[in-house]
């Protein structure tokens, strides 16, 4: 019986690989929208917001680190995206942790040097709403409907100037 357990545990082991499990690359858009936790964001001129005081349609948090290579590379495109997502009533915040900054001037800086001079960037306070979110590694995403509810989510780095991801962003501020 031992030896038909062991088979029997291996034989599954080999027909459902752990990459099976792993969350799905892309955008990964939720059946049942929930909840944003009631968290209030630093901006970079030092002003507390609540994440759900948004007037866009739909709100992207990109959460990332300035030690995080495939961040820094995202930069770019974030930029292009930003530009062209302020036509569409979408608004894009990065979110970094408050410990990761001396001050916001420097965050700026780095920001510029990186490709994303003009896309706001805000501090999450004792990474609040990354704990509350369940985010452990950036860069994450985290979208967010009018309402303040969690729409859809992007583990890992995304190609943000692909016209499909664009067109299926487009299609959740409907």
């Amino acid at each position: 019986m031992k030896l038909f357990c062991k088979i029997l545990f291996i034989l599954t082991l080999l027909a459902n690989p752990a990459h099976s499990y792993t969350h799905p690359k892309g955008l990964y858009v939720l059946q049942y929208p929930v909840p944003m936790p009631s968290v209030s964001l630093i901006d970079e001129n030092n002003n507390s917001s609540p994440i759900q005081d948004t007037s866009s349609d739909l709100t992207i948090f990109v959460f990332w680190s300035q030690s995080c290579y495939p961040c820094l590379k995202e930069m770019k495109d974030l930029e292009k995206l930003y530009k062209k997502a302020l036509n569409d009533n979408i608004s894009i915040k990065l979110v970094s942790s408050s410990k990761e900054w001396d001050d916001f001037k420097t965050e700026r800086t780095f920001l510029t040097k990186y490709g994303a001079p003009s896309i706001p960037f805000y501090s999450d306070t004792d990474n609040s709403l990354s704990l509350k979110l369940g985010i452990g590694s950036t860069p994450y995403t985290v979208i967010m409907d009018k309402s303040g509810k969690k729409v859809a989510t992007i583990q890992g780095s995304i190609n943000w100037g692909s016209k499909k991801l664009y067109k299926q962003i487009q299609n959740l501020a409907k």
